[in-house]
């Protein structure tokens, strides 16, 4: 009876040792039973976002160009500004979004209007500007893209072109200086190509279709048109304008973290205006008629960029 038990130990541990070499064996040459939940390869995921963010001096010279009443008003300046800037661009999307603002620390220029009389100098006021673009760069490799952009274009053009008094209801009088902001939308295309990693160029061109014009035309006299009756407002001005902008700059850079670029802008605008005046009976002046009266505007601004940029 030991030796039967003793025999059947014996193989029982004999079976299970070779059971264990076998399940061993099997397991090498199979898969695992269960997988990652993301394959491998996909991790670690590599950052797909670029940052770029810097300053820019730009030398504009503009001006603007009215009509109202039939009258010629005109104004020609030169702003040296400051600006920053800011893009952001997604390799994986192949989109971007970039914005800047920019504003002139001094200006130097001249305006002639119908009560200017002649050629009068500047150096008062405010232009500024800023806007934000949308892009799309369908066609993308390593060293070329090119595709449109939708945006946002903010403008102020209010560089001093002499102030006309009006009287107010109570009697009083005061006067109001040039005030003009455009609203407009960016439709546009871009291109970019990088040169041994060294050089880029960057091209953007876009259409302005429309661009709300509002504010203050202070410049505006109504004692030019009818000595026997005084200005009752700031006249108004509104108006659709359209046209377009032009970007065009060239790079060195001397790191893959560091640019520093060159190039021309430029942008044309124009279109109808109304611009809303009021007349008072200087003997009463509680007494007041309004006038809308058609007209036409051109704003314009062009000059050199230099940018400095860090990438990260």
């Amino acid at each position: 009876m030991s030796r039967l038990l003793t025999g059947l130990a014996v193989g029982l541990l004999s079976a299970a040792a070779s059971g264990q070499a076998i399940a061993a064996d099997w397991a090498v040459q199979q898969e695992p039973m269960f997988k990652p939940a993301y394959p491998v390869d996909m991790m670690p995921y590599e950052d797909s976002l670029d940052f770029e963010a810097g300053i820019r001096y730009f030398y504009g010279m503009g001006g603007q160009r009215a009509t109202i009443f039939g009258q010629s008003y005109s104004g020609d300046n030169s702003g040296h500004f400051g600006e920053i800037h800011g893009k952001i661009d997604d390799s994986s999307t192949n989109t971007y979004v970039q914005g800047n603002v920019g504003y002139a620390a001094a200006i130097d220029g001249t305006y002639e209007t119908p009560t200017s009389l002649g050629t009068q100098s500047s150096t008062v006021g405010t232009i500024a500007y800023g806007g934000a673009d949308f892009g799309y760069l369908p066609v993308s490799t390593e060293s070329f893209a090119l595709g449109g952009f939708v945006g946002y274009q903010y403008l102020n053009e209010s560089a001093y072109m002499g102030r006309s008094s009006y009287l107010m209801e109570s009697g009083g009088g005061s006067s109001e200086p040039n005030s003009l902001e455009v609203h407009g939308l960016r439709l546009g295309a871009t291109a970019r190509a990088d040169i041994n990693d060294v050089f880029d160029i960057r091209v953007d061109a876009a259409a302005i279709p429309y661009a709300s014009l509002s504010g203050t035309y202070g410049a505006f006299d109504l004692t030019s048109i009818d000595s026997t009756v005084s200005q009752g407002n700031a006249p108004q001005i509104s108006g659709n304008l359209y046209g377009g902008a032009l970007e065009a700059m060239v790079g060195f850079k001397p790191n893959e973290n560091f640019a520093i670029r060159a190039g021309v802008r430029g942008y044309y605008l124009t279109g109808p205006t109304e611009t809303y005046v009021e007349a008072r009976d200087p003997s009463d002046p509680t007494q007041a008629q309004g006038y809308k009266v058609q007209g036409t505007t051109e704003l314009f601004r062009w000059g050199p960029v230099i940018e400095l940029t860090g990438t990260f």
